[in-house]
């Protein structure tokens, strides 16, 4: 099983330097070339005169600009221990970093400076770039990434064709899902995870709190003593880890959390 997640706009700065960057990264299916161009330009963007804007730095935090100035010189931690907000309060660092035992899911998160981010296996540091960022030379950054993504995609969906739980748990956001791009084929299954709410027969789709519910599921897969061979099969282990509040459905290849309100 592959679940992908989305970053997170807040980050929490490592303590302490661990080394380089760029060197706490895998050589994660071919992407040293792209994400050294990226990152390239993005230390050219930083020195650019409007760089706060085009990186899209919050008034309230200009140290960032010059941060992303020195990338090289950030402290970088553990992927969890990094990003931050309500996806990520739901999951243990401690528990996705034993992701390269066999029978565990993996876990890449989409990341508009580096491409993918391995979970388990990575060191990043606390950057500021999101998909709609402008880059120097390269224009938006989710756009520059689709390309060089393109293979990547095809790449995974291949090797979990060759896995014992042939699929992908997409838990991204519309800007990250357009970076790379994942469809069902005949032997993998990519399912959206689609959080609604329920009021009187009728449903909402979740749209502040969906990051929540994406958590929720994620943290619950990581527990799961064995994955599941078939969306049919993930549905029931699901709807046991996530309790009564909440249920689970299969609509074609959309995950669909079900929160009823009363």
């Amino acid at each position: 099983m592959l679940i992908l997640l989305p970053p997170s706009e807040t980050k929490t700065r490592p303590d302490t330097s661990r080394g380089d960057g760029a060197a706490g990264l895998s050589a994660l299916l071919g992407l040293d070339a792209a994400r050294a161009t990226m990152r390239r330009a993005v230390q050219r963007t930083a020195a650019h005169p409007e760089g706060a804007t085009m990186l899209q730095v919050p008034a309230s935090a200009p140290e960032l600009v010059e941060r992303m100035a020195q990338l090289e010189h950030e402290p970088v931690g553990a992927p969890l221990e990094v990003y931050s907000g309500v996806l990520y309060d739901q999951l243990d660092p401690a528990v996705v970093s034993a992701g390269d035992r066999a029978g565990d899911p993996r876990v890449l998160i989409q990341s508009a400076l580096f491409g993918l981010v391995d979970a388990g296996a990575d060191r990043i540091p606390a950057y500021r770039l999101s998909a709609g960022s402008t880059v120097s030379r390269l224009g938006k950054a989710g756009s520059w990434w689709a390309p060089h993504l393109k293979p990547v995609a095809a790449e995974l969906l291949q090797e979990q064709a060759q896995s014992s739980s042939p699929l992908v748990i997409d838990c991204r956001s519309g800007s990250y899902r357009s970076m790379m791009r994942l469809r069902s084929t005949e032997q993998v299954r990519v399912l959206e995870v689609a959080p609604v709410k329920e009021r009187e027969g009728r449903r909402t789709v979740v749209s502040h709190d969906a990051k929540r519910y994406r958590g929720l599921v994620t943290r619950a897969l990581l527990a799961a003593p064995a994955l599941p061979a078939t969306a049919q099969d993930l549905v029931p282990l699901l709807q046991t880890a996530l309790g009564s509040g909440l249920e689970v459905e299969l609509d074609g290849d959309r995950l669909v959390i079900v929160d009823r309100v009363s």
